[in-house]
C-alpha cells in the first residue's frame, strides 16, 4: 500500500484533510471522503486532491453525482 494525503477542497482552499494508506489514489479518495468519486473533474467548487506522500504526484477527483 501507498501513503496518500487526501484533501477536500473548496475552490483553492483545503476544508478537510487526512492521510490514508491505499493501493491507488482513487481508493484513497473514496476511503477518506466516504463517497464515490470520478476522475472526470470539471470546474466543480468542491473537489478532492490526492497527493502521493512518497513522490508528490497529485491526482484530482470530483464527487460522483448521486442522481
Amino acid at each position: 500500500m501507498k501513503a496518500y494525503r487526501v484533501e477536500e477542497m473548496d475552490r483553492h482552499s483545503v476544508v478537510a484533510g487526512r492521510s490514508i494508506n491505499a493501493n491507488t489514489p482513487w481508493v484513497a479518495a473514496e476511503m477518506a471522503t466516504g463517497s464515490e468519486v470520478t476522475n472526470a473533474r470539471g470546474d466543480e467548487r468542491r473537489w478532492i486532491r490526492v497527493t502521493n506522500e512518497a513522490d508528490g504526484v497529485v491526482n484530482r477527483y470530483a464527487f460522483k453525482d448521486r442522481r
